[in-house]
């Protein structure tokens, strides 16, 4: 009784507690892109067309950002869902391991 509610305490926990945010730098990628494709003579130097670059830049950063934090919270979620549940000595795997010592 005391592990399932261990258990529920602990999955309610990670469920409220955020995925540290992960920081991709998108500014400083937006920039650099810009750069990298005015010197290349792929991108006018004119300002508006910089400008809009970086918009499209900035959004497609952040939509990676945001993809990667949800997957991350993913899996942390089930790691410890996977640990709490592996780790149970009155598995039947663990009863038969215990038997061949």
């Amino acid at each position: 009784m005391n592990k399932i509610v261990l258990v529920a305490v602990l999955l309610l926990s990670t469920s409220m507690v955020k995925a540290e945010t992960i920081n991709l730098e998108c500014e400083r990628l937006a920039n650099t892109m810009i750069t990298r494709l005015v010197d290349e003579g792929l991108l006018l130097s004119a300002e508006q067309h910089q400008i809009r670059a970086r918009k499209i830049s900035l959004k497609l950063c952040r939509g990676v950002q945001k993809s990667a934090e949800r997957q991350h919270q993913k899996a942390q979620t089930s790691a410890l869902q996977n640990w709490i549940f592996e780790n149970r000595p009155d598995k039947p795997g663990n009863k038969r391991l215990k038997g061949l010592k």
